[in-house]
């Protein structure tokens, strides 16, 4: 039990809150949309760069660019907005090898070669989509799964799958990448690394940890407009939470199991349920 707990909550501190909050947490870190703005996935370069590949319709979302022609955006004036450059893993990621570390051996596979290899803004690491999408990916409520060389839509979290644009497409659809004028000239999204946030999203969505790291960062950006002074006294607020849940099933486990049942009541199978 010590050796769970201990290592549940390096993933959740280390792993899972950070990469749900865009980086590691410390001391004038915002984790509003406001600090994501700022880093160089917006450069245009590399949002042009992709929609040569793509085209002005976004593959995940369906929303079309700005800059589409004319007789398109008047076809479909409801599905036109501003494209930006989306990392499948994020961009702080990049900087903290903890981090790195910890997804490779989540994944089952080198992330650091992964992304050490190409970079982290290389185009087989980002896509275009609207930004109430791109914030939804990001929130791991919906991810793309790689299968036999297909990329398909999967809505993580139906329920809260529902911006603007991504609520008109299905869950398991196939989204289809390189269909702008360059098309395959440049690469297309590295269908390991979608399948590695999909996992995430999946493990967060599964085990409620998702919810607590949302009610974390909500709290966060009530207070002092998302500005943590204490260096990761979120982490530790959520780590000391599920510290806490852990040590009740050892409890139950040490306290009220009956004899000849395998050390296993019904009481501590539906607490660990619970957990």
């Amino acid at each position: 039990m010590r050796v769970m707990l201990e290592w549940a909550t390096m993933v959740f501190e280390d792993l899972l809150f950070p990469i749900r909050r865009y980086g590691p947490i410390s001391a004038n870190v915002k984790s509003s949309s406001s600090t994501r703005n700022s880093n160089s996935s917006r450069d245009s370069n590399v949002r042009f760069r992709i929609l040569a590949r793509d085209g002005s319709v976004s593959p995940v979302g369906r929303a079309i660019d700005e800059s589409a022609p004319e007789d398109i955006l008047d076809s479909y004036p409801d599905r036109a907005a501003k494209l930006e450059a989306a990392h499948i893993m994020p961009f702080m990621l990049s900087n903290y090898s903890t981090m790195q570390a910890l997804l490779s051996m989540f994944a089952g596979t080198n992330v650091e070669a992964v992304l050490g290899k190409k970079g982290i803004n290389h185009p087989s690491n980002i896509f275009c989509t609207d930004p109430d999408t791109h914030l939804r990916f990001d929130q791991f409520f919906i991810g793309i799964e790689y299968l036999n060389g297909q990329y398909f839509l999967r809505k993580v979290n139906p329920r809260k799958a529902r911006g603007a644009y991504i609520s008109h497409c299905q869950d398991g659809e196939e989204v289809i990448f390189g269909l702008g004028p360059q098309g395959r000239a440049i690469d297309l999204p590295d269908g390991e690394l979608f399948n590695i946030h999909l996992a995430i999203g999946n493990v967060l969505h599964a085990s409620g940890a998702g919810e607590v790291i949302n009610k974390v960062l909500q709290d966060e950006e009530d207070y002092d407009d998302g500005i943590v002074e204490d260096v990761a006294s979120a982490a530790r607020i959520s780590a000391f939470a599920l510290r806490m849940a852990l040590n009740r099933v050892h409890a139950v486990d040490q306290n009220e199991s009956p004899p000849g049942n395998d050390g296993c009541s019904n009481k501590l199978q539906e607490a660990r349920k619970g957990v």
